[in-house]
């Protein structure tokens, strides 16, 4: 379980999180709107330890956060792929910074996580090569070699097509459903938070301002328009403070 206590944190004297309390329990997909400079980077960057914060806590079980005692996975909006190795290459890189075997039980944990993104036939070819749905699913086979405690991802989607995006979206859940470890996930886009989220938090000016516990993945149901709805009002709201 991730939990955040009273978290304060500022860019050169400006405060950017104020105080900021949540938690995100196991196998709990948590994602966070808000417009822009609300916090909502600050905050991922904070829990991944890329930045130090001001005031308060960042605990996993019971434990202050750390890369070192933790496994901390990062799918950012650019994928995070080096262009000059291949798509094996990117994730053994990863294997060998956390210090993980490639082999776990007798079967080859690289290309056991590329055919499961449909992506093993891939694996010799560069990130360059390879579509934008594809790289996503190589950053996504990434974190999923891992088997992070802490998942973060920063506006993953974004860049993508709208029917790119969509099938992302249920790729996303597909794969990460049941799994343990807790997920931050920032977006933009209210529909997606709904549809991702077990719970939406909305930020306004370095505080959460509301939760809402996600009604349904449908987009047709009703109660899915409802809870957009809600949100988009508190968004145009917070927009006002910024």
């Amino acid at each position: 379980m991730l939990e955040i206590k009273n978290l304060s944190a500022s860019y050169d004297g400006t405060a950017v999180l104020s105080g900021l309390n949540l938690v995100v329990n196991d196998g709990e997909i948590c994602t966070i709107v808000g417009p822009s400079g609300c916090g909502k980077s600050t905050l991922i960057k904070a829990v991944a330890g890329l930045l130090t914060h001001d005031a308060g806590e960042i605990l996993f079980n019971d434990s202050i956060v750390s890369p070192k005692a933790h496994t901390i996975g990062y799918i950012p909006q650019n994928y995070g792929l080096l262009p000059w190795k291949t798509v094996e290459q990117n994730l053994i890189l990863a294997l060998k910074v956390k210090g993980l075997p490639m082999m776990k039980e007798g079967v080859n944990v690289v290309d056991s996580a590329l055919a499961r993104v449909g992506l093993l036939s891939h694996k010799k070819k560069y990130p360059n090569g390879l579509s934008g749905g594809q790289r996503q699913r190589v950053s996504i086979a990434r974190a999923f070699l891992l088997e992070p405690d802490i998942l973060l991802m920063d506006e993953p989607f974004s860049a993508l097509d709208t029917m790119t995006k969509e099938e992302m979206q249920q790729f996303f859940l597909d794969i990460w459903r049941g799994r343990s470890g807790s997920t931050l996930f920032i977006t933009h886009d209210i529909e997606e938070a709904v549809v991702l989220g077990d719970k939406v938090v909305v930020m306004q000016q370095g505080e959460k301002i509301q939760i809402f516990e996600s009604p349904s993945s449908d987009r047709e149901d009703e109660g899915f328009v409802k809870c957009c709805g809600k949100i988009r009002k508190l968004m145009q709201e917070a927009r006002r403070h910024v």
